[in-house]
């Protein structure tokens, strides 16, 4: 008897081995977060190095590829800002990322500008009376509180710029950077503009590609009875990158989180004790945050036919969890919400699982518009708030339930009818 019980003890931990890994997952968004990938946006070419660390973990797993290597290029379009920024205010200089946020859509800029400040009620917009006698702004910027700053994807005036006062944390999107605006937009920390400002001081360089080569990172697990049959798990890579020289945005939630449990799921498949029915394809998508446009250009170039998809997970921000889950497109795959509701309570695992009807919200979408059927799964709880911000770092990410989440996800793809 005490043999057989050293023996389960010895076991155990190769069991657990085979299992999922926080630990990996946790190093794996390290990694991913650090200054040396930029943000994983395309200054300094941050998606290159997140995809060739993605590529080197496939090959370390022994992945299949469905080309001579994972990774699937296209082009996209995208406006960036790789030198330093300035913007000063009665002498004193902001702090980007901090301070203010400049639009990604924003075209380059020198000088020392004039400023006028709006009133926070316009009662006869488009053009106040205030901005009408004679006053050529097309030199100048406008302030406007946060309450007018749909003003800022017009420009009515027009003027050389918008500068929306905001009171919370500034958060940045790069989803408008295909193209380039005529006049600069800035998101600033109303505390941080002085009332009595007349004129600023700014600068912006920008670098604008017309045709920037990016990548998906696609392997898969052969299926040991419907090899030709595919379930699929996506999660995007890219993240904002840097704004300027000095400010780069981490991504820990958005998307490094995902991505680290995409590279589990595809370690814990190709364990031999794990070999699934159907084959099990993992896609690292770059892209998404400009648009969707990696998942984008998969649907439109896929490398099997999309039909031959029994299903489809999409992972995008999975570090929290003490409320459970969200899935978007729970309302209108019944069938499958059902099964997934069915696991979660034979095995006890999530506190909650929610559904949303269809989105398009992530990389899910394109798979879905073109009839396969994909869930887009994402964790709930407040013990994690950080979004599009510079403080989105992997240090306060608490994966509360990521162990939970993964079992979920294995016993869901267990629980799928085989035909």
């Amino acid at each position: 008897m005490k043999k057989l019980a050293f023996f389960f003890l010895l076991i155990l931990p190769f069991r657990y081995l085979f299992a999922q890994d926080l630990d990996y997952a946790r190093k794996t968004v390290s990694d991913l977060t650090s200054s040396a990938f930029h943000g994983r946006g395309y200054v300094r070419h941050g998606d290159k190095k997140a995809a060739r660390y993605i590529h080197k973990e496939y090959k370390k797993h022994n992945l299949k590829s469905f080309q001579k290597n994972y990774y699937q290029q296209f082009n996209i379009s995208i406006n960036t800002f790789p030198k330093k920024l300035i913007l000063c205010t009665n002498g004193t200089k902001l702090a980007p990322g901090i301070d203010y946020i400049i639009a990604c859509n924003s075209p380059p800029i020198k000088g020392i500008f004039p400023v006028y400040r709006l009133p926070n009620i316009l009662n006869d917009y488009p053009r106040p009376q205030s901005l009408k006698q004679g006053i050529d702004l097309s030199g100048s910027f406008i302030i406007v509180d946060d309450s007018l700053g749909f003003l800022k994807r017009q420009n009515p005036f027009p003027s050389a710029g918008i500068i929306v006062l905001k009171n919370d944390k500034l958060w940045w999107h790069v989803s408008g950077c295909s193209q380039i605006e005529d006049y600069v937009s800035i998101d600033v920390l109303k505390e941080k503009m002085p009332v009595d400002a007349s004129q600023i001081k700014l600068k912006i360089k920008n670098k604008f590609y017309k045709k920037y080569q990016t990548q998906n990172v696609i392997g898969y697990v052969k299926g040991i009875i419907q090899p030709d049959t595919f379930v699929v798990f996506t999660a995007h890579y890219d993240h904002l990158g840097r704004m300027g020289a000095e400010t780069f945005f981490p991504g820990a939630h958005d998307n490094a989180s995902g991505t680290a449990m995409l590279m589990d799921l595809a370690r814990y498949y190709t364990q031999p004790e794990n070999q699934p029915y159907y084959s099990i394809v993992f896609m690292a998508f770059s892209a998404e945050e400009s648009g969707l446009k990696g998942s984008k250009y998969y649907t439109d170039h896929p490398l099997f036919p999309l039909e031959n998809i029994r299903f489809l997970v999409n992972l995008d921000m999975v570090s929290s969890g003490s409320d459970g889950i969200m899935v978007v497109n729970g309302k209108v795959l019944e069938k499958e919400f059902s099964i997934l509701k069915k696991v979660n309570e034979d095995h006890h695992l999530l506190k909650n699982i929610k559904k949303r009807p269809e989105a398009k919200n992530s990389d899910h979408y394109y798979f879905y518009e073109k009839g396969v059927p994909s869930f887009f799964i994402y964790t709930l709880g407040d013990e994690y708030t950080e979004y599009h911000t510079i403080d989105d770092k992997a240090e306060g990410l608490p994966f509360t339930e990521y162990d939970d989440l993964f079992t979920l996800l294995t016993k869901f793809v267990e629980a799928f009818p085989k035909y």
